[in-house]
C-alpha cells in the first residue's frame, strides 16, 4: 500500500497564495475590461441611450408591500 502524500503547512500557504493572486488577476481585468467597455460608450456618445437601455433590460420589480407600517404609530 502506498503512502498519502503528507500536506505541510507550506504547501497550504503556497496554494493560497497562488489562489489569491489568480482572484487579484481576475479582478484586475475585470476592471481593464469595464474601464474599455466605458471608454467605448462614451467615444460613441451613446451614454444616455446605453442607461435607458440596461435600467429598462435590468429594471428590478417593485416588492409588494406587507401592509405592516414601518413608521411608529402615534398613540
Amino acid at each position: 500500500m502506498k503512502n498519502k502524500r503528507v500536506i505541510s503547512k507550506h504547501d497550504m500557504r503556497r496554494a493560497l497564495e497562488g489562489l489569491l493572486q489568480h482572484s487579484q488577476i481576475v479582478g484586475m481585468r475585470l476592471d481593464d475590461i469595464e474601464r474599455v467597455l466605458q471608454d467605448y460608450i462614451e467615444f460613441q456618445e451613446e451614454m444616455e441611450n446605453f442607461k435607458e437601455f440596461i435600467d429598462g433590460k435590468y429594471k428590478q420589480k417593485e416588492r409588494k408591500r406587507s401592509g405592516k407600517s414601518t413608521t411608529p404609530s402615534e398613540e
